[in-house]
């Protein structure tokens, strides 16, 4: 497998991530970066424009695990994929 060299454990991505279960805005202003909107969707939340390095993913992964929150979906945003 070749490596891309844009793609780094410290680069800074933007990802969108869908999980299902309970958080309240806490989470969102504790966890999440500044500029990170969600969107709630009964018990579906979508965390968009959510711009981290590979550290700051799995610190919110394993933060909504411990909540109880299940992964759904988790991506890359356009214009990003290696």
């Amino acid at each position: 497998m070749k490596s891309n060299p844009k793609i780094t454990l410290s680069g800074m991505h933007t990802y969108t991530l869908t999980v299902y279960g309970e958080l309240d805005g806490d989470f969102i202003a504790t966890f999440c970066p500044p500029r990170t909107r969600p969107v709630f969707t009964g018990k579906t939340i979508r965390l968009d424009n959510l711009q981290v390095d590979q550290s700051g993913l799995l610190g919110i992964l394993r933060s909504l695990h411990n909540r109880g929150c299940v992964l759904l979906s988790l991506s890359i945003d356009p214009g990003e994929t290696p």
